[in-house]
């Protein structure tokens, strides 16, 4: 059963709970989450129970989620408690308890973003890491501990994000992983086993790529690529489209697990796939309706050729998905692609949630429909307490876009590995801060209430839309009032 979710702006589900706020900071800047919890399985967020499936095949199926450890207290639901003669304050909290720790600081590790085309969006979520970290530092840390933020630019690259991140483990000793907003090099050492082999968590990453939600050392706050791509789908053929259409970035991974949902998603409502798929890890190519295109291309005019006439063509598209990070995306759409100033529904996932790309974009993305899985800082939202709170902590020593989905994300990321560190209390190890983050509730106002276990890291699945409005300027998004719950989280992973 499909259902669709109406948008709200307030009432229980999304109020902070005052029990829970518990991080203040001498800025003035409240973080407000949820204490962990021992608690049964996550419940659903909605009326329906999402359904996670394996099923057979090559493309389709369900990657096996390992919830294995070296050690029993992945699977504990207690916290077993701190020896009596550690305290949480400085000089009385232990010590050097593990890796990276010691009396008076904990060092954290992430590849960042800071060159390359991935800067387009993912350039300033290092300041949501860094508002949260030095707000904390001010106040003296974690039980005495300040957070030292180690931050290495990967350039958004596969190989050199995976030899960085080994780098901040096997020789900077750092401790954990803090969001990693660079997701290639993140994906390059989970594929390799390399972080359940080290023991090292990664926590409040930014939900880019699916391996994120199966690997059991990595936590997102983030809801998937690949669930935008389902939810898109879902809400346009609720809202009457029958006839899809989708550009895809065929260079980065985000692009070919996406293509590969949304291909997936419109099988289930119309049972056709799109015309002109081909598996986009074996063959991307620009192909009738299923268009794969690289980024930094001199020119789109032949893909453009063949994609408009794919959808203007009888029956024409009605829903065509943009699945672009921004320079593409502007590159492609002022060539002379079809665009929602055509009177196509369009819609586009996180990376193109960005204020540069709708001033850039112009008329042509007027009325783009963009997806997110956060409270944006938008509107009537600011009015609520977290949402201001997180807008003054970053307008404080920062010119961060924080309309930026990946900023909140991150702000939101380092949030819950702050967070989860207070719960661990004084007795800082890998190991504890592991049991904690899989018995996680984390209620910070930003999103719904998110809950991670052990075996199931699919916290956020749920997603709302916004519109861009550009006239004669950009101004703005327009709140779309839909929320909808991805029911097929966990499906179309290819192996």
């Amino acid at each position: 059963m499909k259902v669709r979710l109406p948008f709200r702006r307030s009432g229980d589900h999304y109020r902070i709970s005052p029990a829970w706020l518990t991080l203040a900071v001498l800025s003035g800047v409240a973080i407000a989450a949820s204490a962990v919890v021992v608690a049964p399985p996550k419940k659903p967020t909605s009326s329906v129970v999402r359904e996670v499936t394996q099923s057979g095949g090559k493309l389709g199926s369900v990657a096996p989620v390992d919830s294995s450890s070296p050690n029993d207290l992945q699977k504990t639901s207690v916290l077993p408690p701190a020896p009596a003669s550690f305290q949480c304050a400085a000089g009385r909290n232990g010590g050097a308890t593990d890796v990276g720790v010691t009396g008076s600081e904990i060092k954290l590790g992430a590849t960042i973003v800071n060159t390359g085309i991935g800067a387009s969006f993912l350039h300033d979520a290092r300041y949501g890491m860094t508002a949260v970290a030095n707000a904390v530092n001010r106040t003296g840390g974690v039980c005495g501990r300040k957070l030292s933020l180690l931050l290495k630019d990967d350039g958004w690259k596969f190989d050199l994000g995976g030899d960085y991140i080994r780098n901040l483990v096997e020789d900077k000793k750092v401790f954990a992983l803090a969001v990693v907003p660079s997701s290639e090099g993140l994906q390059n050492v989970s594929n390799a086993g390399y972080l359940k082999k080290k023991g090292v968590p990664v926590v409040g990453s930014d939900g880019m790529l699916i391996h994120q939600y199966l690997d059991p050392y990595i936590w997102p706050v983030a809801a998937s690529t690949m669930s935008a791509m389902h939810i898109m789908v879902q809400q346009a053929y609720d809202a009457g489209a029958r006839h899809f259409g989708i550009v895809y970035e065929s260079t980065y991974h985000f692009g070919l697990e996406g293509a590969v949902a949304f291909n997936a998603a419109v099988k289930r409502v119309t049972h056709a796939e799109v015309p002109g798929f081909s598996n986009p890890f074996k063959n991307a190519q620009c192909k009738e309706r299923f268009c794969g295109i690289a980024n930094s291309q001199v020119s789109y005019g032949p893909q453009i050729q063949v994609f408009n006439n794919a959808c203007l063509s009888a029956p024409k598209c009605d829903f065509v998905a943009l699945l672009l990070e921004p320079a593409t995306a502007i590159s492609w759409l002022t060539a002379g692609a079809l665009s929602p100033s055509d009177g196509i529904r369009m819609g586009g996932p996180q990376p193109l949630f960005t204020r540069s790309f709708a001033q850039q974009c112009g008329t042509r993305c007027n009325g783009l429909w963009l997806w997110t899985g956060y409270n944006p800082p938008i509107g009537a939202n600011l009015g609520r307490r977290a949402v201001s709170d997180y807008v003054n902590a970053m307008q404080t020593g920062s010119s961060a876009d924080f309309t930026n989905t990946f900023v909140e994300g991150a702000y939101l990321g380092m949030t819950m590995m702050v967070k989860a560190l207070q719960d661990v209390g004084p007795q800082l190890t890998r190991e504890r801060l592991i049991a904690v983050l899989n018995n996680m509730t984390l209620d910070t106002g930003l999103t719904p209430p998110l809950s991670w276990r052990a075996g199931d890291h699919f916290a956020n699945t749920r997603m709302q839309a916004w519109s861009i409005q550009y006239k004669d300027r950009f101004s703005g998004w327009r709140d779309e009032r839909v929320e909808l719950e991805d029911l097929d989280a966990g499906k179309d992973i290819p192996t």
